[in-house]
């Protein structure tokens, strides 16, 4: 006879194409066979009326059919049954009774090998067999192979020692099925050992070791080792699973799912980490939630628990690190090539804090400048502390650089008790070089002749003979010729002393001549005459006496220190050729007036400026002093006019190492400028409207029950700042790092950030090896499960009437047709 199953399965199509039972007949006795042949048999008339009016009775249950059948030594399958009531529901004529067939006969071939262990485990024995069941759950199969193994070992060993004869393969299969009996007599006896070793061996299945060969945290790394220990896996489980195929095809297809489940693991795990991470940023609530979380294993171990801020700060970290990547360090009077490196940063800040202004990592590179100024937007606390601390740093700015200009020009004090504390020096240092001088008589030359009659020289004179007066002296020892009432009679027997008086009296004289004009006295003719007179006079008694030209070169008297103390008070104004000229036309401490009235004058008007606490007071300091002026911009400024400051100070490169210090003051006041440019505008970091759009459309996605839409449009559009709370906490985090200003503090950031990177190396390193661990161990488990074919069934059936009744015994059972 053909197959009864498939002549059953034809007969099913048959009647659902509508075929006459003549039609079925036919087909029946063209495969040579009968109905009863297809039935194994059928009961007797009698049974067989009995039993197809129960099958018709509505009262009668699929429990009474199948009883009757049994009653009468055949069987009526549960399916067939529940099927064959479902269609008289609904077709009270589907005719004829329920298929039965003989009960089957035991079937000797698909008998088991080996017949259930009569006789409990012994101790040894159920110590293996939980053994077995431990390594078949850490690697399904090995329980049987290392018993087999052991079996053909002990086989070896033993025929070695010429106790049995060698039959490894035989010892193999006998300890396996030996195994085999006592783990399912386990079972039988103590499911919850087995059931316990066996879920032990699955949780020591993740301490199994996993090859790490491509090296690096990437994605890329985590991908290739996810598929090399997937396939190493999968081939290892598979070889151990003797089902279906065999060994071989098991390993083969272990392998190359294990391949594909490892290979996709890391590359998976990546982005459902991204989403996760865009929706804790950007969905509202959803970082509280999974940080706490996070914290439930920590708080059943008793450990510190992870801070709800800590994704935002770390998030911050990161923003930072990609702010700096291409930035660089401005130093000096320019941008500067050297990268801006949290190492760079920390190192910059320290260098400026040494020269006196309380730097910031946000003031040494124009990108965190920027981030600075987004950062101290938020409403948070240590944004708003970091706000006060830049506010009260700006207000100290002038303060500050008048102590820069005091420590690199020289101390700013009173002018005039400057002006005559030199005049005291100059005039102890002098007074060898007078007394030598004065000693000398003096030879009038026609030259001298000339001058002495001219109003400047005449006019003098009694101011001379007072100034000698007051001084308590006598003038006719100078060689003043005086009558009785101490009138002036003559000058032509004037000592060197005494025509050194008449010069003095003479500058004074040409001061007094000048125009007040703006900040000093401007010459007139008559001032420049007298003035050229006195000249001309020291000239022709230096060029008779060598001491008095040396004297006269070295130190002048008070009026050349006044006017030096006032020529240097219009530094701002003078060109450096200018600076330079009078450099040459005056004496040493001269020079030291000049630079007295230059600094006073430039800290003054720094401390003018600073009366507006906002004010940013270097620029015009540096223009001042020809400097470039410029912050960020590269230039060098008037060199000439450095030059002549410096060289009239004494002090070369004095000028670039104030500078040094105006650009950490300048940089400092660009922080605050930021900042405040940024709480009212906006600043160039302020993307709110943007955010705004994307929650909004989150929401919406949410509202409307399409979840991963919303999950997707967070992971593809979130911003990265985050939103609500989470930007708050990354402002906060920001705000504290590039604020940070004392050694520890600015070490402490900057090695928060120079760490961030390795640290998420190793976090997606972590991540990527534990999914492919899992993948790995899912391919250990799938690929050994049994491969052995099973019947196959549908469970998505639906009853096929009958089409027509009456209908014969063999036509009445439910046929299941295959959707």
């Amino acid at each position: 006879m053909s197959d009864p199953t498939r002549i059953k399965f034809n007969i099913a199509s048959m009647i659902d194409q509508g075929a006459t039972e003549a039609e079925i007949e036919t087909y029946i006795a063209s495969e040579g066979t009968t109905a009863q042949d297809l039935r194994g048999g059928h009961m007797s008339p009698d049974d067989e009326a009995v039993y197809t009016s129960l099958a018709q009775d509505p009262r009668s249950t699929a429990a009474s059919l199948q009883g009757f059948a049994r009653s009468r030594g055949f069987d009526v399958t549960d399916q067939d049954a529940a099927d064959f009531i479902a269609a008289r529901s609904r077709n009270p004529n589907v005719g004829g009774g329920l298929l039965y067939k003989a009960a089957p006969a035991p079937d000797v071939s698909a008998a088991p090998a080996d017949p259930p262990k009569a006789q409990p485990n012994t101790i040894l024995e159920g110590t293996s067999a939980t053994a077995g069941e431990f390594m078949d759950g850490l690697l399904p199969g090995s329980g049987k192979f290392l018993a087999g193994a052991g079996g053909a070992l002990g086989n070896t060993i033993a025929a070695g020692l010429g106790m049995t004869d060698w039959h490894p393969g035989q010892a193999y299969d006998e300890e396996a099925a030996a195994n085999g009996r006592d783990q399912t007599r386990l079972e039988a006896d103590h499911p919850d050992i087995a059931s316990a070793a066996g879920w032990a061996g699955f949780g020591s299945s993740f301490l199994l070791p996993a090859a790490k060969v491509l090296k690096g945290g990437g994605v890329l790394a985590g991908a290739g080792n996810g598929a090399i220990n997937g396939v190493g896996y999968g081939v290892l489980s598979g070889a151990l699973n003797d089902t279906g195929e065999g060994r071989v095809a098991n390993a083969v297809n272990g392998g190359a799912l294990g391949g594909v489940l490892g290979g996709a693991a890391a590359p998976v795990a990546r982005y459902v980490g991204e989403t996760v991470a865009t929706a804790r940023r950007n969905i509202p609530g959803v970082n509280g939630v999974l940080s706490s979380m996070e914290n439930l294993p920590r708080r059943v171990l008793g450990q510190p628990l992870i801070p709800a801020t800590a994704a935002a700060e770390a998030q911050a970290e990161r923003i930072l690190n990609r702010e700096m990547k291409d930035a660089t360090i401005a130093t000096g009077m320019g941008t500067g090539t050297v990268p801006a490196t949290p190492a760079n940063v920390a190192a910059e800040v320290n260098r400026r804090g040494a020269l006196g202004t309380p730097a910031m990592p946000a003031d040494v590179s124009e990108p965190l400048r920027s981030a600075a100024g987004w950062a101290l937007q938020g409403k948070g606390t240590m944004a708003t502390r970091s706000r006060g601390v830049l506010y009260a740093r700006q207000a100290q700015q002038g303060p500050r650089v008048r102590q820069h200009i005091t420590d690199q020009l020289g101390p700013t004090v009173d002018p005039l008790a400057e002006v005559e504390a030199i005049r005291a020096r100059a005039s102890a240092a002098s007074e060898p070089g007078y007394r030598a001088a004065y000693a000398q008589p003096v030879v009038v030359t026609p030259e001298i002749a000339s001058i002495m009659q001219t109003p400047a020289f005449r006019d003098a004179v009694p101011q001379a003979v007072r100034n000698i007066r007051n001084a308590q002296r006598d003038p006719q020892a100078l060689g003043f010729a005086l009558d009785a009432d101490g009138n002036i009679g003559g000058v032509e027997t004037l000592s060197t002393e005494g025509f050194d008086q008449v010069i003095r009296a003479m500058r004074d004289s040409g001061q007094a001549a000048m125009r007040p004009s703006g900040f000093r006295p401007v010459d007139t003719t008559n001032s420049v005459h007298i003035n050229n007179r006195a000249r001309d006079l020291r000239g022709a008694l230096s060029s008779q006496n060598q001491a008095y030209a040396d004297v006269t070169a070295n130190y002048a008297d008070e009026m050349a220190l006044r006017e030096g103390l006032e020529r240097g008070a219009d530094v701002g104004k003078l060109s450096g050729p200018e600076i330079e000229a009078q450099r040459r036309a005056m004496p040493q401490h001269a020079q030291e007036s000049w630079m007295v009235g230059a600094r006073t004058a430039l800290a003054d008007a720094v401390t003018n400026s600073a009366l507006r606490p906002t004010a940013n007071t270097v620029p015009a300091l540096r223009s001042g002093l020809g400097l470039s002026g410029a912050g960020s911009a590269s230039s060098t400024g008037d060199v000439i006019k450095q030059a002549a400051i410096e060289n009239m100070s004494g002090r070369p490169g004095v000028l670039r190492s104030l500078d040094d210090r105006l650009g950490a003051e300048d940089d400092a006041f660009r922080t605050f400028a930021a900042v405040s440019s940024s709480g009212r505008s906006g600043g160039s970091h302020d993307d709110t409207a943007g955010q705004l759009g994307t929650v909004v459309d989150i929401a919406r996605k949410v509202a409307s029950g399409r979840p991963l839409a919303a999950l997707a449009t967070a992971a593809l559009r979130g911003n990265p700042k985050g939103t609500a709370r989470f930007r708050q906490d990354v402002q906060d985090h920001t705000a504290s790092l590039l604020t940070a200003s004392s050694p520890r503090e600015v070490r402490r950031a900057m090695g928060a950030l120079s760490s961030r990177p390795a640290t998420d190396q190793a976090r997606s390193g972590a991540l990527y090896q534990g999914t492919a661990k899992l993948a790995a161990i899912g391919t250990l488990q799938a690929a050994g499960q049994s491969t052995d074919p099973v019947l196959w069934e549908d469970d998505e059936t639906e009853p096929l009437e009958a089409p027509y009744s009456p209908a014969p015994a063999l036509l009445a059972p439910m046929y299941r047709r295959p959707r």
